[in-house]
């Protein structure tokens, strides 16, 4: 039994490295096309000991955002105008992102400038402590180990692709990258199914040969 409970280990291995980095506030899709209204989704996860209690987002001077979601139950939405009257942010309180919990809050925005847009972020906690989301981009999308309570973390980022610029098909939020997702419940599948077939031909070597009976 000890070649199975190795390929035991090996799959399990193998999960661990298909399982996402740990997530911080982000801005999905993370593609989108020059001049099409797009429906943004800020996910805000809670990484600390604690619950998140506020946030506040900043937008993009490419984005335009003109109107709100209703936030999730328990939350508050304040639109943060500019001198100008545009909606320059937005601040959500009054509810909890309990520990290991996300939200989702949604805004609709249309790009009208191509190239990377940041989302710089503050996500308050319930010791009072400010989490600014304000630093350079994670670089490919990746995400970066937690820096701390009060360090800047990196920004969400999104691209915005010129007017018949492909956007790679990013899937739409709710999707979470589905496309992403399936190339790895494919690996996952293909390495449960190459171990399964090892398990089987080490019970299959192992097995004691036996002889035909004698007429």
């Amino acid at each position: 039994m000890r070649p199975l409970g190795t390929a035991a280990a090996v799959l399990i291995l193998l999960l661990a490295a298909a399982a996402p980095a740990a997530a911080h506030v982000d801005v999905l899709p993370r593609e989108v096309a020059q001049g099409e209204a797009v429906e943004f989704t800020i996910r805000v996860p809670t990484e600390r000991d604690l619950p998140t209690t506020a946030v506040e987002v900043e937008f993009p001077p490419q984005v335009t955002v003109f109107s709100f979601a209703e936030p999730p139950p328990g939350w508050r939405v304040r639109a943060l105008r500019a001198g100008d009257g545009r909606f320059r942010g937005v601040r959500y309180t009054g509810g909890r992102i309990g520990v290991g919990r996300y939200a989702d809050f949604r805004v609709l925005g249309t790009p009208f400038e191509s190239g990377t847009a940041t989302w710089p972020a503050r996500q308050t906690y319930a010791d009072g402590l400010v989490k600014p989301w304000t630093g350079p981009p994670d670089a490919g999308g990746g995400a970066t180990a937690e820096t701390g309570p009060e360090e800047p973390g990196p920004a969400a980022a999104i691209e915005i692709a010129a007017p018949g610029e492909p956007t790679g098909g990013l899937a739409a939020p709710g999707g979470d990258e589905g496309s992403g997702a399936a190339i790895w419940l494919g690996v996952i599948a293909i390495g449960i199914s190459a171990l399964a077939a090892l398990g089987v031909g080490l019970l299959w070597s192992t097995r004691p040969a036996r002889l035909p009976e004698e007429e």
